[in-house]
């Protein structure tokens, strides 16, 4: 039998490589939808979205306004996104992902969705709580510790000369 400190080391170990294979997946998805890998993870921050400017488009992608600009271009002439009036301020645009594009991405997470469903029938309730709130923890572990690298390589960074 295992014990908890094994399982904890083993769950550990695991993390890392699971990073790996979302990074392969991702490229997938991206070539799926004929996309480079960074206006693909513009599209889906859009996709979760009902329509963002592009500055809070460049605020979730932390890149520049500028590199922001390229990328929403890109997507637009693809047919991914479009840029539309705010309904609400008509002094705003923001850009949405195309039905065409909505779908696309829909499609290639079909199959891993199906996957994952199948999988977990075999879960009781409480195993399913459980890994519902590992996830939610590791989601939130994950965005405070590359907080706290942030925080770490900006102080290592050198000041810019002063002129």
């Amino acid at each position: 039998m295992t014990t908890r400190g094994r399982l904890v080391e083993e769950i550990l170990e695991q993390l890392p490589l699971v990073s790996g294979d979302v990074d392969e997946l991702t490229g997938a998805t991206a070539g799926f939808v004929n996309l480079n890998r960074t206006d693909f993870r513009a599209l889906h921050v859009l996709s979760l979205s009902r329509g963002m400017t592009a500055g809070d488009l460049a605020r979730a992608l932390h890149v520049t306004t500028g590199a922001t600009t390229r990328v929403i271009d890109s997507l637009v002439k693809a047919g991914h996104a479009r840029r539309d009036w705010d309904p609400e301020d008509r002094r705003r645009i923001l850009v949405t992902v195309t039905p065409e594009a909505r779908e696309a991405l829909e499609g290639a997470r079909r199959g891993l969705e199906a996957d994952l469903r199948s999988a977990l029938e075999g879960y009781g309730l409480q195993e399913l709580e459980s890994i519902s709130r590992f996830l939610e923890l590791l989601r939130r572990a994950a965005r405070a510790h590359a907080r706290r690298l942030g925080r770490s390589a900006s102080r290592r960074s050198p000041s810019p000369p002063s002129c």
